[in-house]
């Protein structure tokens, strides 16, 4: 029994509903992959040892772009920064804030003249490294910080590219905030103001 022009009229009206249904949704699936990183949550790979032991070579992480859009940064915040010059993107510690002055002497931090504890830094590795190189952190001449600007510095401090040797960072430069550690999974973890979770 042939179906009639209704029927087959109706089928292609339905078959191309749901072409449009499913094109709608691949619309809004790729819109969503691509706001998420600008304005929730960024992925990328640690690349190198300038954050270690606090966060390893090739981990896998997630940095909060949100809160960094929505919320100051801190001190000791673990922080998501682009490098102007290469475009890299690093993950460095924030030390000293604008208009603050900052130096590092006999493997102390002062922050306006006065000693500033620093107990996210992992001691027995700081021991570790004074044995092993002859000291963990080099002296800082005092910098005093412009506004807008940012003393960022690796917590492996012996082997960090920071703001030591390529200056403050600018608050723009500044991407995201906080890190999710995703991968590998037995370390999963968050990486906050200082603190681990």
């Amino acid at each position: 029994m042939k179906k009639s022009k209704i029927e087959m009229n109706t089928k292609r009206e339905n078959i191309l509903i749901e072409c449009l249904d499913w094109l709608r949704l691949l619309l809004i699936s790729l819109l969503i992959a691509y706001l998420i990183p600008i304005f929730l949550l960024r992925p990328l790979q640690v690349d190198g040892s300038s954050m270690y032991p606090t966060l390893e070579d090739k981990e896998l992480v997630l940095s909060n772009i949100f809160s960094n859009l929505t919320s100051p940064i801190e001190r000791f915040d673990v922080v998501v920064v682009k490098e102007p010059k290469s475009g890299d993107l690093w993950v460095k510690r924030v030390i000293a804030l604008p208009g603050e002055k900052v130096e590092v002497k006999q493997e102390k931090l002062y922050i306006n003249g006065q000693y500033v504890e620093e107990p996210f830094l992992n001691q027995e590795y700081v021991k570790s490294q004074i044995q092993k190189e002859g000291f963990f952190s080099k002296d800082v001449k005092a910098v005093t910080l412009k506004e807008n600007e940012y003393f960022l510095m690796g917590d492996n401090r012996s082997n960090s590219l920071d703001s030591r040797t390529r200056g403050p960072f600018k608050r723009e430069e500044i991407i995201g905030k906080h890190i999710y550690v995703l991968y590998p999974f037995s370390k999963i973890r968050m990486v906050l103001n200082g603190n681990e979770r």
